[in-house]
This record gives C-alpha cells, sequence and structure tokens, in this order.
C-alpha cells in the first residue's frame, strides 16, 4: 500500500569546481536535495504519530498522509494518489459502501461532506462500513490547504453506549451534576421516579432545590468531589415536598470533554427495612418467629453475666417434642412444620415475655432460658409446656398426637459456662427420653460423667476397628439327637486393650448409634467366611445381622462379596435377624431376605417367641430356622408354661419344615428334656462357649456332648 509517495528528484550533476554555471547547478542540486531530506523528515515525524493525518492542497488534492490515515481507510486506501482529490475517492468509497452513513442519502451525504471539508467548523464524527467511529478535525492552512487528523474513537463511542444504557435503565437513581453550573445535567428514569419529576424537569435544575438548604453548603462540597460515605444520610426533597433520606455516592469523571460528578441515590428508608429485616432474620427462626440457636446463646450470655456478682438463677430448659419424625415422615414436610408452628405458638403463650426466652435450635428442638431467684419458675414453665403439647394437634382434618420431653440445667449450681450449661440440658434430656417421654428432668453430675465415658468408648471403638482390636469367636450347634457339631455361631468379641476382652452387649448399641454398624458387620462376615471355607463340608456357619445393616441397603453386596472373597458356598451361611429388623414391614426388607435367601444363604429368626408379631413373621418372609429364645429355654425348670411354649414352638417349626434351635443351653436336665420332645438343634454353656476359631476342634467334628 502507498502513501506519500515522493519522485526522487535529486539531480546527477556532473558539473566542475568554481563560479561558473556549474556552481550554479551544484546549488540547484543541494537545494533539491534538501527539499527532500526535509519532506522525508515529515513524512517521518507523522508516521509515528498515533492519528491519522492527511495533507490536501488548496484544491483538495492528496499531498501528503500517513501510515494510520491509511490504516484507518484500509477499505479505500487503494484509490489513495497523490494529486486525487478527497472528493473523488470519498465518491467512490460511497459506491462500494465504506460509509455507512450514505446509504440511501449519498448525494446528500457527499454534499454536507463535502461542505465540512471546504468550510471546517470544527470537530465531528464518521462511521465506516467496519463498525468504526472516526473522529475528524479539519484545518485550513494558510496557502488554503487542508490539515486533517483522524482519531479512531470506536471504543469511547462503546463505552459512552454502555454508559447511556447502564445509566438510563439503572434501578438505582442516578444523576449527572454540573460542578461549574451546580445544576443537573442527566437523570435516569429511577430518579425522576424518586423524586416525582419527569426526567426532563431534573435535566437542567438546579441541583439545590434537592437538598434542604442547611445541608447545601455539605452537600455542593461532596458533589464536587468522589466519595462513598454510606453511613451518612443526606435530607432531600420530592417534587411534592415530600422529606426524602438518602446515601449518596458520588464519583467525578469526563463526559462528553467536561468534568461531571455521577450521583448515586440509595433512599435510607428501605435500606433501613432491608437491614431490619436481615437483623431479625439472623437472630429469628423463619417458620416460628422464634428466636433461633445464636440468638439463645447470645441471651444466655447476656443472663449469666447479669447474674455473676448476685443471688439470681438462670436455668435452660432443653424441649424435644416426642413423636414428631412420625408424623413429618407419613403426612409431609408441610404438615409437619404445621405441628411446629403450632407447637411454637403454645409454647410462647406459656413463657413470660421478661426475663425469659423462647428459642427454636433446629428441627423438633425448642429451648426456653429464664432468669429468676429460684429454680420453680423454670419447673413451672416445663411442666406447663409438657402439658400443652400433649393436647392433639387437629390440622387439615388430622389429629395427631405429639408430646414434649424436657431436660433442664441451672447456673450457677451446674455451671456458669453457657456451653457447659447447653450440653448438661441436652444430657438431662436424653437423661428423660431414656427413662420416659413426656416428663423432664434436672441434669445431674453423674449424667456427664456417662457421657464422657461413653465418649472414650466411642473413640476406643474408632481405633479398634483401624487397628484391629475385634476378633469374632465361635460356639457350637449340635444336633441335639447325635451330639454332633452341625455348626457354629460368630460371635464378636473386642480385646479391648484396658478392659479386656468385651461382649458384643457393650458396644454394638454404640456402633449402630456412630453407624459403624456396617463396618464391622462386613469385616465380621468376611473373616468368619474365611474360616468357615477351611472347616469340614457339614458345618455351617451363623452370623448375626443388624437390623441397621438392613435398613442401610448394603447387605445384600457384604454377603456375596464375602461369600466370592472366601469362596464358601452360600448353603453353609445362615444369617441370624431378631424381631427388630421386621418391624416396620417394609417392601426394601422383604425384598432383601428374598434376595439373600435366593442366594442360597439361610435365614434363621433369633430370639423366637419374645416379640409381637413373630408367628405372622414366618409366614411372611423366607425363614429356615427357629431359635427358641434363651429365656424360655432357662425357665424350663421353673416356668408352668415354658414347656408348653417350648413343645409348641418345635412342633411348629417341624409342621414348617424349619429347623429348630434351642439357645441358652446350661443345665444338664434341659438337654436332656429338649432331646426327649425332639428339639433338632442345640446351643448354650453346657454344649461349648465361644472360643477363637483356631481353637476349634475340627478334628472329631461329630464327637458327642455327654
Amino acid at each position: 500500500m502507498e502513501y506519500s509517495p515522493l519522485g526522487d528528484r535529486a539531480g546527477n550533476d556532473h558539473g566542475h569546481d568554481g563560479n561558473g554555471p556549474g556552481d550554479s547547478r551544484d546549488a540547484l542540486a543541494r537545494a533539491q536535495n534538501a527539499a527532500i531530506l526535509a519532506e522525508q523528515r515529515l513524512r517521518e515525524a507523522i508516521d509515528c504519530l498515533p492519528q491519522g493525518i492527511v495533507m490536501l492542497d488548496a484544491e483538495g488534492r492528496y499531498i501528503l498522509w500517513n501510515r494510520q490515515y491509511a490504516e484507518i481507510y484500509h477499505k479505500s486506501a487503494d484509490l489513495f494518489r497523490p494529486g486525487d482529490r478527497l472528493a473523488d475517492t470519498l465518491r467512490q468509497g460511497v459506491a462500494r459502501g465504506d460509509y455507512p452513513e450514505a446509504l440511501g442519502r449519498e448525494e446528500e451525504w457527499l454534499a454536507s461532506r463535502l461542505e465540512l471539508l471546504e468550510n471546517p467548523l470544527g470537530r465531528h464524527e464518521q462511521w465506516l462500513s467496519d463498525g468504526r467511529c472516526i473522529m475528524i478535525d479539519e484545518r485550513k492552512t494558510a496557502e488554503g490547504g487542508i490539515i486533517g487528523v483522524r482519531v479512531d474513537i470506536t471504543d469511547m463511542k462503546q463505552r459512552e453506549e454502555s454508559f447511556r444504557l447502564l445509566f438510563e435503565s439503572n434501578p438505582v437513581p442516578l444523576l449527572v451534576y454540573d460542578p461549574a453550573e451546580e445544576c443537573l445535567r442527566a437523570a435516569n428514569a429511577a430518579a425522576a421516579d424518586h423524586f416525582g419529576y419527569t426526567v426532563d424537569e431534573l435535566v437542567g435544575m438546579p441541583a439545590e432545590k434537592l437538598f434542604d438548604e442547611t445541608e447545601w453548603p455539605r452537600v455542593r462540597r461532596l458533589l464536587a468531589t468522589s466519595c462513598s460515605e454510606k453511613d451518612r444520610f443526606w435530607r432531600q426533597f420530592a417534587s411534592d415536598g415530600a422529606e426524602l433520606e438518602s446515601v449518596l455516592f458520588t464519583r467525578q469523571s469526563m463526559l462528553d470533554g467536561r468534568l461531571a460528578t455521577i450521583v448515586s441515590v440509595f433512599d435510607v428508608t428501605e435500606r433501613r427495612k432491608a437491614e431490619a429485616l436481615i437483623a431479625h432474620m439472623a437472630r429469628h427462626d423463619e417458620l416460628t418467629g422464634l428466636a433461633n440457636r445464636a440468638h439463645c446463646r447470645e441471651r444466655l450470655h447476656e443472663m449469666l453475666e447479669a447474674i455473676r456478682h448476685g443471688e439470681e438463677t438462670v436455668a435452660i430448659a432443653l424441649i424435644d417434642l416426642d413423636n414428631f419424625k412420625p408424623i413429618n415422615d407419613s403426612y409431609g414436610h408441610h404438615i409437619g412444620d404445621a405441628v411446629l408452628a403450632e407447637a411454637a405458638r403454645r409454647m410462647r403463650a406459656l413463657v413470660p415475655r421478661k426475663n425469659a426466652l423462647l428459642c427454636r435450635l433446629g428441627g423438633d428442638e425448642f429451648a426456653v432460658i429464664v432468669q429468676a431467684r429460684n429454680h420453680e419458675k423454670i419447673h413451672n414453665i416445663a411442666r406447663s409446656i409438657i402439658s400443652a403439647i400433649a393436647e392433639p394437634f387437629v390440622l387439615a382434618d388430622h389429629t395427631l398426637h405429639i408430646g414434649a420431653t424436657i431436660g433442664i440445667a441451672m447456673a450457677p449450681q451446674d455451671s456458669i459456662d453457657a456451653s457447659h450449661l447447653l450440653r448438661y440440658s441436652d444430657l438431662a434430656l436424653y437423661a428423660a427420653k431414656a427413662d420416659q417421654r413426656g416428663t423432664m428432668c434436672r441434669f445431674e453430675p453423674h449424667m456427664d460423667t456417662a457421657a464422657q465415658e461413653k465418649a472414650r468408648l466411642e473413640n476406643d471403638l474408632r481405633r479398634a476397628v483401624r487397628h484391629g482390636q475385634l476378633v469374632v469367636h465361635y460356639q457350637p450347634l449340635i444336633d441335639l439327637a447325635t451330639g454332633g457339631v452341625e455348626g457354629y455361631e460368630a460371635l464378636l468379641r473386642w480385646n479391648h486393650p484396658e478392659r479386656g476382652l468385651l461382649y458384643p452387649d457393650s458396644f454394638i448399641p454404640l456402633a449402630e448409634e456412630i453407624g459403624l454398624i456396617d463396618v464391622i458387620g462386613q469385616y465380621v462376615l468376611q473373616l468368619a467366611c474365611r474360616e468357615a471355607a477351611t472347616w469340614p463340608g457339614h458345618v455351617k456357619l451363623a452370623v448375626n445381622a443388624s437390623p441397621l445393616q438392613f435398613r442401610n441397603g448394603n447387605l445384600l453386596n457384604i454377603v456375596v462379596q464375602a461369600l466370592a472373597m472366601s469362596g464358601l458356598e452360600p448353603g453353609r451361611l445362615e444369617l441370624e435377624i431378631t424381631e427388630a429388623v421386621l418391624m416396620d414391614r417394609s417392601a426394601q426388607v422383604a425384598t432383601l431376605l428374598a434376595a439373600i435367601r435366593a442366594l442360597g444363604v439361610g435365614i434363621s429368626m433369633d430370639d423366637f417367641g419374645t416379640g409381637y408379631s413373630s408367628l405372622s413373621y414366618l409366614m411372611n418372609y423366607p425363614f429356615t430356622k427357629i431359635k427358641i429364645d434363651k429365656s424360655f429355654i432357662m425357665g424350663l425348670g421353673t416356668e408352668p408354661n415354658s414347656k408348653a411354649v417350648v413343645s409348641a414352638i418345635i412342633g411348629l417349626g417341624r409342621s414348617l419344615g424349619m429347623t429348630v434351635t434351642a439357645e441358652g443351653i446350661e443345665m444338664p436336665e434341659h438337654l436332656d428334656y429338649l432331646r426327649d420332645i425332639g428339639c433338632g438343634q442345640g446351643q448354650g454353656y453346657l454344649i461349648g462357649r465361644a472360643i477363637p476359631g483356631d481353637q476349634l476342634p475340627h478334628e472329631d467334628p461329630r464327637r458327642a456332648v455327654a
């Protein structure tokens, strides 16, 4: 692409030295070279400029232009030639479509553009077909020519357009203030709504009219700066004279080449409402409107501080709604929420407003904190709450019954520390629920001792699982007719480093509570199956399964994995379950039992005869064995009805084709009786205690028991 080409006008004079004609020619040549050099330096200088530069003669012909000019008009740059008229290149550019503003009005546009060229009036803008906007500044020279400057202002125009859109559509009231004229240059629709004027009425209005006259001197200084005083409120006036109070944020900027201040106006009234709502929500429960846990702790700290040097008492009563979860699960959360709201309403009516606070800590757990001179006040409130919550709840055509159990801790008797009091009331609540729901219980020091002991046991149990302190022992199951060993029941033991060998009753409930039962159950089943795989082929393995393993839904996978890893035949494995597994009669449990039985694994009903629906369970689930509860066996010599019950169970098992096992055989006469009435299988201390797997006497698996 050529620009400002200059011919090589330097001569090649072969004259001689002296003052004759040759000297004149040399002087001319030097002058020409100097002119060429000057023009080259001029071209180099204007090529360094970031603006586009063009020079025209008095007839509007191109003399010189720089690289930036050629770049700006790159679509028309091939038309630029020294001596050609700018008017001609404009006409050809219009024909090409290089100037979108000329579309449909080509001659009018050309005439207007040439008029500006002939009589420059200052700056004007020109849009090009590639989307750029160019600012043109043209000036006449003394010889009648033109010097033109071109600046690409596309980015600036885009910023201006973005500002305009943001300004006009912004929901925040915005004003543009002119510090020199002290009036408003612009306002958006939100500002017009805020002040009650139209946009046109605001434009040009003295800013002082919007403010309180006593504050105007300070406002005037604010509007001449960039400032964000979020905590400073300014009085303003709407068009109807109504007083407003606002926070002002100011930012100075150059708009259209002039200094201006953009003013953001925030109505403090709405802000204060929002802040008050947020503050309330942060400290109150959304459903019931009661104080939340954070508010409860805050108020408890305040009350404890108030009694630190006095004689008053602060009590906290932790309230748990009994039987709420079944209602929530059965009727849905909307009914559950209605129950909570009604329970809160009843309790609120019983808690005094002075020196007391009712809180919802979360879920179905509430608390009352009371400051009083004695404990009777909190006891009376607790009793009234228990009575009120025991009344039926009639909601959406449902009559529902729940209750309330309460644990109480007091300061300074129990502690003066808020965290300790909350924990102590929780321990008292736990004790009350364990004893009898619908009652209240005061904290006693032994509750904390027991809780700490439980926490230590929990930590020890987690450590035992990690470090392999859990072991499996095996108790024999014999054929009562022959005395031969038919199988072994796997029984878990814990080799505690300090307490010695612990039995399942002392730690399995804790494992269920803290969520370790799946891990422990999987460990027992896998270890027992591996050991049983080394026993003689006719010897079976019985393993207990926790109700929680059924509810967690992973038991089938655990059984399949244990059988696959050990190689034990499924028919040699029996799972022993209690009635607790079947209490909810869920389809999930029935499906799981059927799937396990389909593998060939036997299913034994443990502690048969002690539950409410043992007989119906035998009809509905695929049991292969019944284990008579040891309480009936131990009562054979003392309880008149025990023999009848045991005999009936044995007959029932025979009629259903199930194996019947008597557990808890500890006396020879009981063994003889069971053998005489045809009981198939026996288990108990008389037959053999549980021992480690490496001590099992498999050399003589069919040995008789004397």
